[in-house]
């Protein structure tokens, strides 16, 4: 087997290993928000878009759907969906601009806040395990990892354009 095709076959097993573990990983991130708000009947059925959603307001601030969608690349139909949800659950709020009546803004709740500390929280793990991992690299390979990336991430945008 020639090398092109052994990366080819790492490549694959990373990803579906990658599926699996983020999928065990945001069932486990889900629980710990419930565990963490026993109280808070809202989180009992958060899905993990929601979830993106409150990130995405946490770390931005007060934006609107239209910003929101751009964020976590859904349509604007499937934002205004998901923070009518949210909006319900009370881990979000909507307003609008005194200067501008035509707009709607979300802000988090103080739920909101409460599950946006916990996914933050949760991130960092993350990152510091990953920032770990790849502290046994020398600059030169971390530079040639982050090209092959880049540039699988363009080959990948391209193929699903064209689907």
């Amino acid at each position: 087997m020639d090398l092109k095709q052994k990366i080819w076959d790492q490549w694959v097993l990373m990803l579906h290993k990658q599926e699996d573990r983020a999928k065990r990983r945001e069932a486990l991130l889900l629980e710990q928000i419930r565990k963490s708000m026993p109280d808070y009947d809202e989180v009992a059925d958060l899905s993990i878009t929601e979830l993106h959603v409150i990130q995405s307001i946490g770390e931005k601030g007060n934006v609107n759907v239209t910003s929101l969608a751009q964020r976590i690349g859904v349509t604007k139909s499937a934002i205004s969906k998901i923070t009518s949800k949210l909006l319900k659950k009370g881990l979000i709020d909507r307003y609008q601009l005194e200067d501008n009546q035509k707009e709607v803004f979300f802000r988090l709740t103080s739920g909101g806040e409460s599950v946006f500390s916990f996914h933050e929280i949760f991130h960092r793990r993350l990152e510091r395990q990953m920032l770990s991992f790849l502290s046994q690299y020398s600059d030169s390979e971390l530079e040639f990892l982050q090209r092959v990336m880049r540039d699988a991430t363009v080959e990948m945008e391209k193929s699903w354009k064209n689907q």
